[in-house]
């Protein structure tokens, strides 16, 4: 057990004074606050460029509207005053409307409207059609360009047209403007938790309730991701360079194996117990501390332990088990989707954690780190039946993993000039 502590100190010392390390725990805030700034400077920086569209009005009460609108919108709604009362600053991009006669060949006249956009004499073009007016029919305005990310123009355009059609719908209906506001004020609903025997009982935050859950799953995923690849490579280059022989000349095989695994797991949750630090910083700032229990940082350490168990085991015995980068990266690709699976399956999850597929898919032990701790992290969370069946799963699969990788470990690592097989492999673990 000394040599494995020994491996692991080393292990563990040479990667934390690194300086790949030191940079990537210190320009991590880096990147984060650094989209912050970056977002907070281009806030004004917005194309200004007039958009100039067609409009087709078979109705012909609507393009008087909509120019109309546009002129009060050009006037007054792009511009903005800053607090100190400055000189307004346009903000967004100034409309142009075009009047346009419909005409019976109306796909010729789509044709040309079409170049027209092609040749940047048009931003767009739409068609309002006749019966717009008529709630018994299904009519649409419809919207023509080349640029569709653009959304503030066909948005505009919606709402000035929806705006008119339900003003005469609503003269035709002999309804007040007052009448009108009053059946489209809406009654909100707040989520509360349960009511405590104390009469205590709090607000639902769903911003929170979304953001730890999916925030922990990507912090582990990031462990993982962080932590096991680079063992693989570690165990690959010193099979390479030839260091691996004499290591096993003063230990085991699998004591260099699990003295590996033991100094990466101690990477991961290093890094881990800084991000949590950080976290639960960030919550005492904005005095949401008492929203996120304190057992849930523990099932996190917790569960990135053995999530660093597993896929740290698989990916050291791939790396022992092959001679090439080449090889490596082919047998790590059915490994990958199983690191990917708990974030393809977090959608179902968060919207119904306790139906059959989010207990089933959280029993999965490679899964079960991420998407168990995701489901402890949405109120009310799981029964207590599952969590302890799920540790159970996981950490016996865990150490089936050591275990297989410590066979695959001690025949890879002297190995030369095969590419390996997952048959190959298989055999190995078989091997007595």
């Amino acid at each position: 057990m000394n040599k494995v502590l020994a491996v692991a100190k080393y292990e563990y010392l040479i990667a934390v004074t690194s300086k790949a390390f030191l940079l990537g725990v210190v320009m991590m805030p880096v990147f984060m606050g650094g989209a912050i700034v970056v977002q907070y400077l281009t806030r004004d920086q917005v194309d200004l460029t007039a958009r100039k569209i067609a409009v087709v009005d078979k109705t012909g009460r609507l393009f008087d509207v909509i120019e109309q609108q546009n002129k009060i919108r050009n006037e007054f709604e792009i511009f903005e005053t800053d607090e100190d009362g400055g000189e307004p600053r346009q903000t967004r991009a100034e409309f142009s409307i075009e009047r346009v006669e419909p005409e019976s060949d109306e796909e010729e006249l789509g044709i040309r409207l079409s170049d027209r956009i092609r040749s940047n004499e048009l931003f767009a073009f739409a068609v309002i059609e006749e019966d717009v007016f008529d709630p018994s029919k299904q009519a649409t305005v419809r919207y023509y360009s080349q640029t569709p990310s653009y959304q503030t123009l066909p948005n505009w355009i919606e709402r000035v047209v929806n705006g008119e059609v339900k003003r005469e719908r609503t003269e035709q209906l002999g309804l007040s403007n007052e009448d009108v506001l009053s059946l489209a004020r809406t009654v909100p609903t707040r989520t509360f938790g349960l009511i405590e025997r104390d009469g205590e009982v709090k607000e639902e935050n769903r911003v929170l309730t979304f953001m730890v859950p999916f925030g922990g799953l990507m912090l582990m995923f990031m462990m993982v991701m962080s932590v096991a690849p680079a063992m693989l490579n570690n165990v690959l280059e010193e099979k390479m360079q030839k260091i691996s022989e004499f290591l096993v000349s003063s230990v085991t095989p699998f004591q260099l194996m699990l003295g590996k695994l033991f100094g990466a797991v101690g990477v991961g949750l290093t890094l881990s117990t800084i991000y949590l630090g950080a976290a639960y910083g960030m919550a005492r700032y904005f005095e949401i501390d008492d929203r996120i229990p304190f057992t849930l940082y523990l099932w996190f350490a917790f569960f990135v332990l053995l999530a660093l168990v597993i896929f740290g085991s698989i990916f050291s015995a791939i790396g022992a088990a092959c001679s090439e980068i080449r090889d490596a990266q082919s047998l790590m690709t059915p490994v990958m989707l199983l690191v990917i699976i708990p974030m393809m399956c977090m959608a179902p999850i968060l919207d119904s954690p306790s139906s059959t597929f989010s207990r089933a898919i959280s029993l999965f032990p490679p899964a079960t780190p991420m998407l168990m701790f995701a489901r402890i992290a949405i109120p009310p969370g799981p029964a207590l039946w599952e969590i302890v069946l799920a540790v159970i799963l996981t950490a016996l699969f865990a150490a089936g993993c050591v275990w297989a990788a410590g066979k695959v470990f001690r025949v890879g690592i002297l190995s030369q000039g095969q590419a390996p097989s997952f048959a190959k492999l298989v055999s190995w673990v078989l091997t007595k």
